[in-house]
C-alpha cells in the first residue's frame, strides 16, 4: 500500500497529464461502467497523492462551481444530517447556517506544502470570512499598481531587449526568467540587477522553492548535511528581514505603498510570495507560451507580424485575444487544490451519476484539463488566436475564478502584455524550430497530442514549461521585410 501511494505520487508529481491518461486507462480494464459514464469525459479521478486521498477533477462546469463554493450542500449534493459532519463539529450541528464557502476550504490542503515557507499573514492560505475582508483590502491596496507600474515594466522591457543582438541564439525559457526577475523585483522591491540585495534575493528565493517542493519532505539538520526543506526554511527566515528592509526603503508615495491600506509588516510578509521563485517561473512560463505563439507559431506570418500590420486601434483588442487564448491553453500552473469539510456528492455532468467526496479529502482542480474542456469551448484543444475577439467566449481559470481569484492576476497580464507590446514594436523577430510534440500540443498547435508526449517533452510542476531549452535566433524585421 505504502509503496503504491509512492508510485502515484511520483508519477502524478512527474506529469499531472500523463498520470490522468493512465487511471483511466486502468479504470477501462477494472471498471469499464464508470469510465464510460465519468471517467472518458474527464470528470472525476480518484488517486493517493502523498499520502492524501484526491479526487482530480478537470471538467470545466465542476472547477468554476467548487471555485465558485456553490451549490455543494444540502440535499442538491446528497448531504444529510446523518452524515459525517465538518471535522471539529459535533453531529446535528446546522450545517444550515454555514457558507457554502466554507465547504472547499484551501488553508488545510496547503498546509503541509506552503504554512513553513510563506506564514501568517498570507491571504493565500486564508478562507471564509477573513479571506473575504482582507481580499476586499488588498484589492484597495493594489488598486492603481498595474497602471502604475507600466511605465518602469517598459523600461526594464526595452533595457532588456537591447541586448538582444542580430543574429544571436537565445534559450528563450532563461531569457524571459531573467527578464521576469527583474521586472517583479523592480516593481515590488525598487531593486535593480546591479543591487547587492538583488541577487541575495533571488538565490534565496530559488532555496526556498526547491525546499518547498522537495520530495523528502522533512526538515532535518546535521553537522554535514541538511534536507533541501531546512534550507528552504531556513532561507525564509533571511528572507523575511531583507524584504522589510526594501520595503521600508520605499517611499510611501510609491506604487506599492500608496494607497496605505496595508501596513508594511503584512506587506513585507506578501512580498515573499510577490518574490518568490514560482511566482518567477509562473511568470516566465505564461511569456515564454506568448512569445512562442507571437514569434514561433507555424504559419505564412507570424502573429507579431499580423498584430503589428494593423492599424493601432485593432491591435489591442487582437493582442488580447491572443494573451487569453495563450492563457486557457498554457496555465503556468496547472491546478489548486481545496480541501472538503463535509461529506457531498458532485453531480457528474452529462449523466444522472453523482460522485461522493468524504469528508477530510481533498479535490485537485486540474484547470489545464478544464480550460480544454470540448463541452465549453469549440476546438478545445486548439490555439486560435482570434478566439476571444467575440465577447461571450467564457475565460479560462488560469487565474482561478470567484472570491479566490489570484491577487496578482491583473498585473501579471498587464506584464504579459506590457512585453508583448514592446517586441511587436521593437525591430526584432525570432526564428526557431519547435519539433517536441508535447509542446506542440502544450500550445495548441497540434491536436490530439497523447499524454506521454507532454510527460516526456513538458516540466509540469510547480510551473508548466518546454522540458528542453527552446533556443531562438534574433533577427530584424526590417531585414526580413528587405527595406
Amino acid at each position: 500500500m505504502v509503496l503504491s501511494t509512492l508510485n502515484q505520487s511520483f508519477a502524478f508529481h512527474s506529469s499531472p497529464e500523463s498520470f490522468i491518461s493512465t487511471r483511466l486507462q486502468n479504470l477501462s480494464v477494472t471498471d469499464p461502467d464508470l469510465v464510460s459514464s465519468a471517467a472518458s469525459k474527464q470528470k472525476i479521478i480518484q488517486a493517493a497523492i502523498l499520502n492524501r486521498k484526491v479526487h482530480i477533477i478537470s471538467s470545466y462546469e465542476l472547477c468554476k462551481s467548487i471555485l465558485l463554493g456553490d451549490g455543494t450542500t444540502g440535499e442538491r449534493h446528497g448531504h444529510s444530517e446523518s452524515e459525517s459532519p465538518i471535522p471539529g463539529e459535533s453531529k446535528g450541528s446546522n450545517d444550515s447556517t454555514r457558507s457554502d464557502l466554507d465547504t472547499f476550504v484551501v488553508g488545510p490542503a496547503y498546509r503541509q506544502l506552503m504554512a513553513d515557507f510563506f506564514p501568517p499573514p498570507n491571504i493565500l492560505l486564508e478562507d471564509s470570512g477573513i479571506h473575504a475582508t482582507n481580499k476586499e483590502r488588498w484589492k484597495q491596496q493594489l488598486s492603481t499598481f498595474p497602471t502604475d507600474v507600466t511605465p518602469l515594466i517598459r523600461d526594464i522591457t526595452r533595457a532588456h531587449l537591447s541586448t538582444f543582438c542580430k543574429g544571436s541564439s537565445i534559450d528563450l525559457y532563461e531569457n524571459l526568467k531573467d527578464l521576469s526577475w527583474k521586472i517583479l523585483l523592480g516593481i515590488f522591491l525598487n531593486l535593480n540587477i546591479e543591487d547587492e540585495a538583488y541577487s541575495t534575493i533571488e538565490k534565496a528565493q530559488e532555496t526556498l522553492l526547491r525546499g518547498q517542493f522537495s520530495l523528502f519532505p522533512v526538515a532535518v539538520n546535521m553537522p554535514f548535511w541538511q534536507s533541501p526543506r531546512s534550507k528552504g526554511i531556513k532561507a525564509r527566515q533571511d528572507l523575511l528581514p531583507m524584504l522589510r528592509e526594501q520595503v521600508d526603503k520605499q517611499e510611501p508615495s510609491c506604487p506599492l505603498l500608496r494607497q496605505q491600506t496595508i501596513g508594511k509588516d503584512e506587506m513585507s510578509s506578501h512580498c515573499l510570495l510577490f518574490t518568490s521563485s514560482i511566482a518567477n517561473k509562473a511568470l516566465a512560463s505564461l511569456l515564454t507560451a506568448t512569445i512562442m505563439n507571437l514569434f514561433l507559431l507555424p504559419g505564412p506570418t507570424p502573429l507579431a507580424a499580423i498584430v503589428r500590420s494593423h492599424p493601432p486601434d485593432m491591435r489591442r483588442p487582437l493582442l488580447e485575444s491572443i494573451l487569453l487564448e495563450t492563457e486557457r491553453l498554457s496555465p503556468p500552473v496547472v491546478g489548486v487544490m481545496r480541501r472538503v469539510q463535509r461529506d457531498i456528492e458532485l453531480p457528474l455532468p452529462e449523466t444522472e451519476d453523482r460522485h461522493r467526496v468524504p469528508a477530510g479529502c481533498d479535490v485537485w482542480l486540474y484547470l489545464a484539463g478544464a480550460n480544454r474542456d470540448p463541452t465549453v469551448f469549440s476546438d478545445a484543444e486548439k490555439f486560435m488566436f482570434d478566439r476571444f475577439m467575440a465577447s461571450d467566449i467564457p475565460r479560462g481559470f488560469t487565474f482561478g475564478f470567484g472570491n479566490k481569484t489570484c491577487l496578482g492576476s491583473e498585473i501579471v497580464h498587464q506584464i504579459v502584455s506590457v512585453i508583448a507590446t514592446e517586441m511587436i514594436d521593437a525591430d526584432i523577430t525570432l526564428h526557431g524550430n519547435v519539433s517536441e510534440y508535447g509542446v506542440k500540443g502544450w500550445l495548441g498547435w497540434e491536436t490530439g497530442v497523447p499524454p506521454s508526449a507532454f510527460a516526456s517533452d513538458l516540466k509540469q510542476l510547480p510551473c508548466q514549461r518546454p522540458r528542453k531549452p527552446v533556443h531562438v535566433s534574433v533577427g530584424s524585421a526590417s531585414t526580413d521585410r528587405g527595406d
